[in-house]
């Protein structure tokens, strides 16, 4: 398991700022008086082209996004970091957390490795609040 400094060294172009803080690339609106959803995050990153290498879409009109297999792990260890946990989040707990938005139809397992979905209506959701 590896801390956020060193997900941080292995990745010297993000700052701990940048990934951690909760109105990075989306609307104020979005978070005010919230807590932040794996979703939102998620939709984060993908939209941020220094995290392509930890995630991307496949392709994004789709709504369908890929983990990389190498930096799966490091994804999930800056989600714990967002969300405030004191022990290290691993991918499995965070893909735990994705089958789940499957009850609710908002994310969608897709049967390739490591790929997922949103549903239209969250995507679309998503990016209505998207700024830029």
């Amino acid at each position: 398991q590896q801390s956020l400094l060193t997900v941080l060294a292995q990745v010297p172009e993000l700052s701990l700022n940048h990934l951690l803080n909760p109105f990075h690339r989306t609307c104020h609106c979005l978070f005010a008086g919230k807590k932040v959803r794996l979703f939102h995050f998620l939709f984060e990153m993908l939209e941020d082209p220094n995290m392509a290498h930890c995630v991307s879409w496949v392709p994004a009109a789709t709504g369908v996004f890929r983990f990389s297999s190498r930096n799966k792990d490091q994804v999930a260890a800056l989600w714990g970091q967002r969300k405030g946990n004191k022990r290290p989040m691993t991918y499995q707990k965070m893909s735990r957390a994705l089958r789940n938005y499957a009850r609710s139809g908002e994310i969608f397992k897709v049967k390739k490795k490591l790929t997922y979905q949103f549903s239209r209506d969250t995507l679309m959701s998503l990016q209505s609040l998207n700024c830029h």
